[in-house]
């Protein structure tokens, strides 16, 4: 065609451009070109930014958190969760995967059976009515065999001398490991990481072994994240102190919780906790913290808390004991109910809600003064070693005084207070009763209190 037009003399041109244009008309039809699709604005979530000492985290397993097992599932429970204290949902991994939720086949869909992308937009957005944040648990050292990049991109994955994928952990053999020196690989996981961000409304990520992906990538990628929504939130699952310059807020308090079994199960001075707390903060940057737990996805599979505690009495007074120092609490699908998920079940089996009726209001209680009491979260942290088992810890803030005691023993204890705490009437922060000003504490066993002045 375009020969023919440099032989014509330019008069021509114009009238056997319309005389074609009429031929294919009668041909094929006329056909008006098709205007481009408007760009879709993007979905971001419209919370405000959240600091990390404000955090208080609820981990779900979605297919049991509900008979359903699903996104609709969860819908019901939502103004319990917002009840109870939490304010960040960290969703484990929802995505397709014919073994472990941490063995993903495809980044960007959701595991069919806990329902489909509207389903889940409707669950964020209806945690977002509620002042819920979704956290979205994010695999990013190594996908399932059945990943496409397997196949459309093998360079993508750590091989041995033969060209044949590893594995990142001679244990865990259904996944496999990336590789993270192949530039289009950042590439492609940020760009997988903030469709979710940007289409879906969600407010962060909790980063499973964070410890092995290197820290550039992160770096990189939570400030190209950030970009689309400033107010995102980032959790590792790593305790390296790296992981704060990436642009994570929290990583896990592994060593607090090593301490905590110590001191309940093996009977290990209570300063160890202390020691154990200071070691954990030492290198953190100021608006970052540790999480903080007596259980989770992993440390159930051990046991529930009663069992890895020794009684459910020293479970709750091992909690108490993680917020007596102050840090990020967490909650695990179905602990405020006495009967937490366990993942390697041969069945889906549906927390039962109605297990423990005393577990929920003592959790709801905890929670509810950990977030009414600004001086549990960030005020100056004192801790005074009053009696064999006991933990005694003081927060100040300003004109604001709080103080943690916990019987860590099977057997009861009388606490002298500190010093510095006598002399004023202090009110029982969880009945809102006033205690006076006593110079010693009965506490049972696994007994606890916390009063405020």
């Amino acid at each position: 065609m375009n020969h023919l037009f440099q032989l014509l003399r330019p008069p021509l041109r114009p009238r056997l451009l319309l005389y074609l244009l009429l031929l294919e008309c009668l041909w094929g039809g006329c056909k008006q070109p098709s205007p481009e699709p408007p760009a879709s604005e993007a979905n971001i979530s419209p919370l405000p930014a959240l600091s990390a000492r404000d955090a208080v985290l609820y981990e779900v397993f979605v297919p049991d958190f509900s008979a359903a097992g699903t996104f609709d599932g969860m819908l019901p429970r939502l103004d319990s969760l917002q009840k109870l204290g939490v304010n960040t949902l960290w969703l484990m991994p929802l995505h397709p995967t014919h073994n472990s939720p941490y063995a993903v086949d495809d980044y960007g869909a959701v595991n069919r059976e806990l329902g489909d992308l509207a389903a889940f937009d409707r669950l964020v957005a209806a945690a977002h009515q509620r002042g819920l944040r979704v956290l979205l648990d994010w695999v990013a050292n190594h996908t399932s065999y059945y990943h496409p990049w397997v196949q459309q991109h093998p360079d993508w994955y750590t091989r041995d001398a033969n060209g044949q994928i590893v594995h990142p952990n001679p244990q865990w053999t259904d996944v496999a490991d990336l590789n993270y020196n192949r530039p289009e690989l950042r590439q492609a996981m940020t760009a997988a990481m903030k469709t979710w961000v940007t289409g879906h409304a969600i407010d962060g990520f909790r980063c499973d072994a964070a410890d092995l992906v290197p820290d550039d990538y992160w770096q990189a990628a939570i400030a190209e994240l950030r970009q689309a929504n400033p107010n995102l939130f980032f959790l590792a699952e790593g305790s390296q102190t790296s992981h704060y310059a990436a642009g994570f807020q929290l990583t896990f308090g592994w060593d607090f919780y090593n301490a905590l079994q110590r001191v309940v199960i093996n009977q290990a001075p209570t300063a160890t906790l202390a020691a154990a707390h200071a070691a954990e903060l030492q290198n953190v940057p100021a608006g970052s913290y540790r999480l903080r737990f007596t259980t989770n996805h992993d440390e159930v599979q051990q046991g529930t808390p009663a069992a890895r505690f020794g009684s459910e009495a020293a479970a709750r007074a091992a909690y108490v004991a993680t917020l007596a120092f102050g840090a990020a609490p967490l909650l695990y699908n179905g602990q405020e109910a006495g009967d937490p998920a366990q993942l390697n079940s041969p069945t889906r089996t549906p927390i039962r809600w109605n297990n423990d009726p005393t577990a929920g209001p003592f959790y709801r209680g905890l929670l509810r003064v950990y977030n009414d009491q600004p001086a549990l979260r960030y005020g100056l942290v004192e801790y005074f070693d009053q009696a064999p088992g006991a933990v005694v810890v003081r927060h100040r803030l300003g004109a604001q005084e709080v103080l943690v005691l916990v019987n860590l023993r099977s057997s009861a204890v009388s606490v002298p207070l500190p010093a510095v705490s006598q002399g004023a009437a202090w009110t029982n922060s969880l009945t809102r009763t006033a205690v006076g000003s006593p110079a010693a504490v009965p506490l049972a066993a696994y007994g606890y209190a916390v009063w405020q002045r």
